[in-house]
């Protein structure tokens, strides 16, 4: 299970590939991906870590705050992507 703000969910799929974090935290990438397009946390688009791995420039999306505070934290468990806001 993963318990964690959404500000540092986007830093943290914005540091390594989702597989990664997925295989670190013993849940499925899916989850991931679903709980950040719940939650509004921008991730990144397909390719991205190919064109890191390679040099290339990327483009990082900012986190937007407009619908869900930065501290509001993400539950993400092997069952999928679940929210309780912060205290």
């Amino acid at each position: 299970m993963l318990r964690i703000s959404r500000k540092k969910l986007h830093e943290l799929v914005w540091s390594k590939p989702m597989t990664e974090i997925a295989r670190i935290y013993g849940i499925r990438d899916q989850h991931i991906a679903q709980a950040c397009d719940a939650h509004d946390v921008a991730r990144p688009r397909t390719g991205h870590w190919q064109r890191v791995e390679h040099g290339k420039r990327v483009e990082t999306v900012s986190l937007s705050n407009a619908a869900y505070p930065a501290e509001e934290i993400v539950i993400i468990d092997r069952a999928g992507g679940k929210s309780s806001h912060a205290a």
